[in-house]
C-alpha cells in the first residue's frame, strides 16, 4: 500500500506539471528533472497567482483585503468537528479573515459536520439551499466529498477543501507526506537516541484514518517510509496499522485496546496518529492497560493545537508536527477572495510546518 501511494503521488505532481507546460503554445516539454523549478518560473513569469498573493500578504498583516472582494457575497462554511480544539482555531481564523476581506458575519453560513459522514452530507445539502457564492467545505470522509463536489458543481458554486480533496476544487491544507516524513524522522532520531536503536524497539502504531482517502493516509505512511528509510524494510516487521476512527478519542481508544491486546508482550512502543484528540484516546488506553511508562513509550503528534500542546507540555508526547490552525484562515480566505474574482489559485494550497518539542513550545506558543 505505501509503495503504491508513493508512486501514485509521484506520478500526479509529474502529470499535473506535464499538463501545464503542454499549454506553452507547443513548446517542447523540459526534461523531467527541470520540470518542477520551470513550473515555477513559468506561473511566476504569468502572473497567475497575483492576486491570490496580493490577499495573502494582506492577510499576514492582518490588513483589510484591497477592493474589500467579500462584499454582498454570502460565504458558506462546513467545520470537520466545530467543538475540538483544532477546529476551533480554524473556524475562528476563518472568520476573522473573511471580515478583513468584507464579508458580513451575518452573510456567513457556519455548520458543524462533526465527523459523521451522514451529517455531512446533509449539512452540504442545507448548505446547497442557502445558495452561497462561495462553500468551504472541511468534512472527513473522501467519498461524500466526492458526491458534494458534484452537487455544488452542477449548482454553478465554486468549492474550497481543507485536508481532504474534494475533486475540481483547490485544497487547502497539511501536506501529509511532508509532514509524516518529518514525523518519522524525528521518531527514528529519538528511538536512537532513547532506546539505543531499532533492535529495542517492541512495536510502532499507526492510527489511521482510511476513510479520508489516499491523501489523507499519507500522514501516516510517512512515517512508516521514514523509519524504513533509518532502519531497513525490516522496520516494517515491526509497523501496527489500525483504523482510529474518524479522529474522535473514543474511537481511537477502542482501536488501540484491539492493538494492545493482539500485542500483549510489547514494552516499547512508538506511536502517532491522525490528530491529537486520537492520540488522546491511545494514551488512555495505554494508561487503563497498565501499559503507560514515558520511558518505553514515543508518541509524535500531529497538528499541535491546544490539546497537543498540552501533551507536550506534560510529556505525554515527545513532539508534534504543527499545522498552526490559527492560521488557516490566512490561506483559505485569500484563495475564496481571488476565485469569486474569477482569479486562479493554487491546485494546492499548504500550511507551513514546524516540529514543536518542550525545548522549543514557548518560542512558539508562549503561556
Amino acid at each position: 500500500m505505501r509503495k503504491l501511494i508513493v508512486v501514485l503521488t509521484v506520478l500526479f505532481f509529474a502529470l499535473s506539471a506535464f499538463a501545464l507546460f503542454a499549454g506553452r503554445g507547443g513548446e517542447e516539454a523540459p526534461p523531467a528533472e527541470d520540470i518542477a523549478e520551470e513550473s515555477k518560473e513559468y506561473v511566476a513569469e504569468k502572473g497567475l497567482y497575483d492576486t491570490f498573493e496580493m490577499y495573502r500578504e494582506a492577510a499576514g498583516k492582518e490588513q483589510p483585503y484591497p477592493g474589500n472582494p467579500g462584499e454582498g457575497k454570502k460565504l458558506g462554511f462546513a467545520n470537520i468537528f466545530g467543538t475540538l480544539p483544532f477546529c476551533i482555531s480554524v473556524e475562528n481564523n476563518i472568520i476573522y479573515q473573511a471580515k478583513l476581506a468584507g464579508f458580513l458575519e451575518d452573510d456567513m453560513i457556519i455548520m458543524d459536520n462533526q465527523y459523521d459522514s451522514v451529517l455531512g452530507l446533509k449539512n452540504a445539502d442545507i448548505m446547497l439551499s442557502k445558495r452561497p457564492d462561495f462553500f468551504i467545505e472541511f468534512q472527513s470522509d473522501a467519498k461524500v466529498n466526492n458526491i458534494v463536489a458534484q452537487r455544488f458543481g452542477d449548482a454553478g458554486i465554486p468549492m474550497l477543501a481543507i485536508d481532504v480533496p474534494v475533486p475540481g476544487s483547490p485544497f487547502m491544507g497539511v501536506n501529509n507526506w511532508k509532514v509524516a516524513i518529518m514525523g518519522g524522522e524525528y521518531m527514528a532520531m529519538l528511538i536512537k537516541e532513547q532506546w539505543g536503536g531499532w533492535d529495542a524497539v517492541d512495536m510502532v502504531v499507526l492510527l489511521q484514518m482510511p476513510a479520508g482517502g489516499d491523501v489523507t493516509m499519507l500522514r501516516s505512511e510517512g512515517f512508516a517510509a521514514a523509519l524504513v528509510e533509518e532502519f531497513g524494510m525490516e522496520a516494517e516487521e515491526k509497523i501496527v496499522r489500525a483504523d482510529g476512527g474518524m479522529g474522535q478519542s473514543e474511537q481511537a481508544k477502542a482501536a488501540m485496546d484491539d492493538v494492545l491486546a493482539a500485542h500483549p508482550n510489547a514494552k516499547k512502543i512508538a506511536m502517532t496518529s491522525i490528530n491529537e484528540q486520537t492520540m488522546a484516546g491511545a494514551i488512555a488506553a495505554l494508561q487503563t492497560a497498565g501499559r503507560w511508562n514515558s520511558d518505553d513509550i514515543i508518541i509524535i503528534t500531529l497538528g499541535v493545537d491546544e490539546l497537543g500542546q498540552s501533551q507536550i507540555r506534560k510529556g505525554e508526547s515527545d513532539a508534534g508536527i504543527a499545522f498552526f490552525p490559527e492560521r488557516y484562515g490566512e490561506y483559505v480566505i485569500p484563495a475564496v477572495s481571488a476565485m469569486l474574482e474569477g482569479e486562479a489559485v493554487p491546485p494546492w494550497i499548504y500550511v507551513e510546518n514546524k516540529i514543536i518539542t518542550k525545548d522549543n513550545i514557548d518560542q512558539w506558543y508562549p503561556e
